[in-house]
């Protein structure tokens, strides 16, 4: 398991780095709208250290070229000439343990049917949508490996936070903090003496 995890480390290293040469090198067939890749960008990828979503892996590896995303690049090196069949996209969970497969792995008799077809048939489909330009069924297609992933990835795989939602937690926690600030001061001996 351990050998197993290093490869794929190492498979996912030099695949991000022949990413940052080969993007920057020629452009690609398949580049998405920027609010498609970035939507893309929330599916998870187990990278062999845990499930954590490829806007992640993107911001940590590339920088944004003219009028391209991160995102954009990203999405555009993981569609074409398959390079995502090597990368963990689909969860499955085995009782309590949760293992992650690229559509290369070999996978256990445990997955049945339909999911393996999900597995094997999703890309294709999702990137002759993407050659098409029919932008509504790609993120139809995002939206449901999300919810596989969601599904069936455990207590590992949880929904993306938006921006909207880091906000709103960030505007409740500056709230509880001046509201506790102000009762601090209000409570404070010396200033009840005044």
């Amino acid at each position: 398991m351990i050998k197993e995890n290093s490869l794929f480390r190492y498979y996912v290293v030099l695949a991000l780095l022949f990413m940052v040469g080969s993007a920057s090198v020629y452009a690609s067939r398949l580049i998405m709208p920027r609010q498609q890749a970035e939507h893309f960008c929330q599916l998870l990828l187990d990278d062999g250290t845990g499930a954590s979503p490829l806007y992640y892996h993107a911001r940590r590896m590339m920088q944004p070229e003219d009028t391209l995303s991160v995102e954009q690049l990203f999405t555009s090196f993981i569609l074409q000439d398959d390079n995502w069949q090597g990368m963990r996209f689909f969860p499955h969970q085995d009782g309590d343990n949760v293992v992650w497969y690229s559509a290369a792995d070999k996978l256990p008799a445990t997955i049945n049917a339909e999911h393996r077809k999900y597995i094997l048939e999703v890309f294709p489909r999702l990137i002759a949508q993407v050659e098409a330009g029919d932008w509504t069924t790609v993120d139809a297609y995002i939206d449901k490996m999300l919810q596989y992933q969601c599904q069936f990835g455990g207590s590992k795989a949880t929904s993306p936070v938006s921006s909207a939602q880091l906000a709103i937690i960030a505007a409740i926690f500056l709230v509880i903090m001046l509201v506790s600030r102000f009762f601090v001061l209000s409570l404070h001996p010396k200033r009840r003496q005044l």
